[in-house]
């Protein structure tokens, strides 16, 4: 899709979700303004890769789950923003391989590296698969942590962390768990 449709959905969206709700933001001027990156944000609500997107001033590419897609209207739309489908609970090559895609020719990936959404607001474990895109590309990791509240006037925070690499030797339990230590770092109830 042409860049003048994202932009058009993209300001739509962010000034839909200004009205409804207060938007707190911390450290967006941390966001590299070029070159491959992955965005990895904790998982509150179906809001999360809206918001996120139109809270970046760079155009973002996301894996959503494929049950979006069915319903073709929404999948379209979705498609037409830069998500891209991907099937839970196994790995996906096709995914992967969109992945590896947009890291290499120097674009931004957002992912929700638990997998899915926390019904009880508490981190999960990162899956295997952001682990193995940012030591296969090389490419900065950037932790963005969701705190707050959607809602009707209610505050929703978002906080960036500092972009880091993830070694290409480091161990996948380790990565994991740097990962989440490093979005957990942008939530206040986990700092300490």
């Amino acid at each position: 899709m042409t860049d003048w449709w994202y932009w058009t959905v993209y300001w739509t969206v962010r000034i839909v979700f200004s009205l409804y709700c207060r938007i707190e933001t911390h450290g967006f001027d941390k966001m590299p303004a070029e070159g491959s990156l992955m965005l990895v944000l904790n998982h509150k609500s179906l809001a999360d890769p809206p918001m996120a997107a139109v809270l970046l001033r760079r155009r973002v590419y996301f894996m959503a789950k494929i049950e979006l897609f069915r319903f073709r209207p929404f999948g379209w739309l979705i498609a037409s923003v830069g998500a891209f489908p991907v099937t839970r609970g196994r790995p996906d090559r096709k995914a992967i391989r969109r992945s590896l895609e947009i890291l290499n020719n120097k674009q931004a990936l957002m992912i929700f590296p638990e997998g899915h959404r926390s019904d009880s607001g508490d981190l999960q474990q990162a899956r295997a698969g952001a682990v193995f895109l940012a030591q296969k590309t090389g490419c900065q990791v950037l932790p963005i942590g969701i705190s707050g509240q959607y809602g009707f006037r209610k505050t929703i925070r978002y906080s960036m962390g500092d972009p880091f690499q993830i070694p290409p030797d480091m161990p996948k339990d380790t990565a994991q768990s740097l990962i989440m230590q490093r979005i957990a770092a942008q939530i206040p109830s986990h700092q300490t």
